[in-house]
């Protein structure tokens, strides 16, 4: 009888464990079921890491990924999907649009998709229930907004600390150190790294930590080390650009001859005078006051309507309509920011603040948000809501922009107004071997923006030589008025 057979059945269905650094590498069966329904076959995964590597009683905690198969019968070196936020989830991503991307990437190698430490599986920190509570009908004060969300972050972490959590070790820095630990324990001499926004910031310092442990990058919204807080100019160029897509546009230039000098006559007439509206409220259908204050509305346009193209079709229309007096479409919105702004999570606040930012940065930051139509609200309340918090910042050396010679893939979108053009040009000039996609007409969520994308990673990750360049693909539809 073969006994071997039988033998490795057992070992592969129940938990695989490999030692390393005094930590387990945990591997099961694990079906895998996307929001469209489709089911594969695939491995749950989970290592344990220290929260905080420089105390010694810090407590363990566990991450956990899912790992896709190869189909290929000798695959390259694993790829690990680092989701944006910071906060985004790996696992919940490859669920969601993306899917259809992480199994065609299985042609090359095993895909991993990863809970980052304080993120889905991986989030271990108790949930704080403070929050802070704005007037829906008062107009938004940046010092309002400041100071009730600080004192809610205050009792938050202290709350956290209470609970044995080591909040210095939510950083950047640790989190590099845990994709380092996971490489190790898979047995991979090198791993790949594709991410988005907050994904790319952690990326660029495992290149700085752990080069050698690199095969290639993938990444799109490309945000260095010293680009937490966005350039206010880079927003401005985008509301530019954005108003010169609408000239192209035979009906949306009738309706919006000029986007920028409608857009600084609503928020001109606001910052003299904030309006009240009255709105239908969507969960009791009770009529309740909105408050809108010029800050207000620049809140809107960052977190709402500059991400993606399809946000960006809706912005000229809804000036339009504050331009005639109607400001019942942006009150929901701004309902929905006083809502939710409130709520403290662990993870985004700890690891931006530790980012930070420079002071050469800041000065240049503070100077260009005067001339900003939304000044420096792309990143509110940061990096104000740190300044109090006690929390940990990682300095100037980490904001170095790194310089490498790993291949590298780099995607940027003309309609991205989160993660801007500029920066990616900046970054790739510190890689000697790296091609820069500009996809015109793409948002920040450009991975399934055109199937090009899909084919330009796949002959990137088989070595084929890839050029910069620019691809064209369809300008949004601009919501018109009747």
């Amino acid at each position: 009888m073969n006994y071997l057979k039988p033998l490795m059945l057992i070992l592969y269905f129940t938990t695989i464990s490999c030692l390393s650094q005094n930590h387990e590498l945990h591997l099961e069966p694990y079906e895998f079921v996307s929001q469209s329904g489709v089911k594969i076959e695939a491995e749950l995964g989970k290592f344990t890491v220290p929260e905080n590597r420089s105390v010694p009683s810090s407590r363990n905690i566990d991450l956990y990924f899912v790992r896709f198969k190869s189909t290929n019968p000798n695959p390259g070196n694993p790829i690990v999907y680092l989701a944006g936020g910071p906060g985004g989830e790996g696992i919940s991503t490859a669920k969601g649009p993306r899917f259809e991307l992480f199994m065609a990437l299985r042609e090359i190698a095993d895909v991993i998709a990863y809970d980052q430490r304080g993120t889905g599986l991986s989030n271990q920190i108790p949930v704080c229930q403070e929050k802070a509570s704005f007037s829906l009908s008062e107009p938004g004060e940046a010092n309002v907004y400041i100071s009730k969300m600080s004192e809610a972050a205050t009792k938050c972490i202290s709350f956290w600390r209470s609970k044995n959590v080591q909040i210095e070790g939510y950083t950047t820095v640790e989190n590099a150190n845990d994709l380092e630990d996971l490489r190790k324990l898979l047995g991979a001499q090198k791993i790949s790294l594709w991410g988005i926004s907050y994904g790319s910031h952690l990326a660029f310092d495992f290149v700085k930590r752990y080069e050698a442990s690199l095969d290639k990058l993938i990444l799109a919204g490309l945000e260095g080390p010293d680009h937490t807080i966005k350039l206010p100019e880079y927003n401005q160029n985008y509301l530019k650009y954005l108003n010169s897509k609408i000239q192209e546009n035979g009906m949306a230039s009738k309706s919006y001859p000029n986007l920028i000098k409608m857009m600084e006559g609503v928020l001109t007439t606001l910052e003299k005078q904030p309006v009240i509206t009255e709105i239908s409220d969507p969960r009791s259908g009770n009529t309740i006051k909105v408050g809108i204050s010029k800050l207000d509305v620049q809140l809107v346009v960052s977190y709402f309507l500059t991400k993606n193209p399809e946000d960006a079709a809706k912005l000229p229309y809804m000036f339009h309509q504050m331009n005639k007096g109607d400001f019942s479409a942006v009150a929901q919105m701004v309902a929905g920011i006083k809502s939710y702004a409130g709520q403290i999570q662990a993870m985004p606040i700890i690891m931006d603040a530790a980012s930070g930012i420079s002071k050469k940065r800041w000065e240049k930051v503070k100077k260009q948000s005067k001339k900003s139509l939304l000044g420096r609200t792309t990143n509110f309340p940061f990096p104000d809501i740190s300044v109090d918090l006690n929390l940990p910042d990682l300095g100037d050396s980490f904001r170095e922009n790194p310089i490498s010679d790993v291949k590298a893939l780099f995607f940027s979108g003309t309609l991205d107004g989160r993660t801007y053009i500029e920066s990616a040009k900046e970054l790739k000039t510190g890689f000697s071997n790296a091609a820069h996609i500009i996809i015109d007409g793409a948002g920040h969520d450009m991975f399934m923006s055109t199937p090009k994308v899909k084919d330009l990673m796949l002959s990137f990750l088989r070595d084929e030589k890839i050029e910069s360049q620019i691809i064209k693909i369809k300008m949004p539809n601009f919501i018109l008025p009747n």
